[in-house]
């Protein structure tokens, strides 16, 4: 239950700082580095915790790299929303 909180806290975290230096790699560096860190103080093992931030890493990529594709409004909020389902229901 914490470590889901933990994933959204740093999922609004990295979109606000796309949102300030628009850039999609720092972001998604943001939102798996902190998260991967976390796993391995709870305990989990290295190789899944490399495993899975590897997999959220690549899923903020191409969620920012998207926004930047999309335009502004609900088509953005939408990519924003998809993601975020993703990252509460299936990782």
């Amino acid at each position: 239950m914490i470590f889901l909180i933990l994933k959204i806290l740093m999922l609004a975290l990295s979109y606000k700082l796309y949102l300030v230096k628009k850039e999609a790699y720092f972001s998604a560096l943001l939102f798996s580095i902190p998260l991967a860190i976390a796993g391995l103080i709870m305990g989990n093992p290295p190789m899944g915790v490399f495993i899975g931030s590897a997999i959220l890493f690549a899923l903020a990529f191409v969620c920012y790299w998207l926004l930047d594709k999309v335009p502004n409004g609900a088509p953005h909020y939408t990519v924003l929303g998809v993601t975020a389902a993703i990252v509460v229901f299936v990782v």
